[in-house]
């Protein structure tokens, strides 16, 4: 027979006996026998958090400048002129126009439309929209800035095409930990066979009142997520002082750039 403890979490996973609607979770049993209930929010309520934030105007993560990784390996993500670039969850990033404006042909992915209203307003870029069975499409007048408002695990990858790079800044540490196998499947599945592949990987020791977004994504971590196709090099490694991630209560915190290339 199960301990009355057991229960007790199971009720609180599916709901009580008065039929109050509790959000869906799972109970997790520790070895010292204690229990855990961890949510696991669905889609829509992920998605409810990000347009909280942006509606707000919680969005932190938007950087007034170029970010220092772009600006001091621009050369090794993007090796040949007039490349084709995929930036994912791109927010309204002021690295999206500096990719445009360098020549390239750039396409962003990001689930808030506000986003990236904002971004063409800010940068004051005529744009025009198409909407497609998947997502709605902002684009240049050129063709040569799109993004795509849709959810990224419902993309049509066929339509997208490959892509010569991919500059990850605040993609995959965004990303829930249950959701990255996928999202690592569908990175690779947009790789050009030449491809270069950065990341802006933020790392640190996670702890009970804060475990990101941004989320620890170890080197390992990514070694293993993308090793079975791509080579990874640490092209920088930059520590951030504890006053500056005081308020995570965070003790140690680095931001490492990650390049990834095809395997020799």
């Amino acid at each position: 027979m199960l301990p009355s403890r057991i229960f007790v979490a199971l009720r609180l996973v599916l709901g009580n006996s008065r039929g109050r609607n509790l959000k869906a979770g799972r109970a997790i049993l520790r070895l010292d026998h204690s229990f855990v209930v961890e949510e696991i929010m669905s889609k829509e309520d992920r998605m409810d958090t990000w347009q909280e934030r942006w509606s707000q105007g919680k969005t932190g993560w938007q950087l007034p400048d170029l970010n220092f990784a772009l600006e001091n390996h621009a050369s090794k993500l993007l090796p040949k002129p007039e490349r084709r670039i995929l930036v994912p969850l791109c927010g309204k990033s002021v690295d999206v126009e500096w990719l445009y404006r360098e020549g390239h042909t750039v396409v962003g992915i990001e689930g808030i439309e506000q986003a990236i209203v904002e971004f063409f307003s800010e940068h004051n870029l005529p744009y025009s929209t198409e909407q497609l069975t998947w997502a709605k499409v902002f684009k240049t007048e050129d063709d040569r800035l799109k993004m795509y408002c849709c959810d990224i695990f419902k993309m049509d990858i066929e339509n997208l095409g490959k892509f010569d790079s991919i500059w990850d800044r605040g993609s995959l540490v965004a990303i829930y930990e249950e959701d990255r196998e996928r999202y690592a499947k569908v990175i690779k599945a947009l790789l050009a066979p030449d491809f270069h592949y950065m990341i802006n990987a933020t790392q640190y020791t996670p702890h009970e009142g804060f475990s990101g977004p941004p989320r620890n994504i170890p080197t390992a971590l990514v070694e293993k997520l993308f090793g079975d196709v791509c080579e990874l090099q640490v092209l920088e490694e930059r520590t951030r002082s504890k006053e500056a991630v005081a308020h995570w209560g965070l003790d140690d915190f680095v931001e490492a750039v990650l390049l990834l290339t095809p395997q020799s």
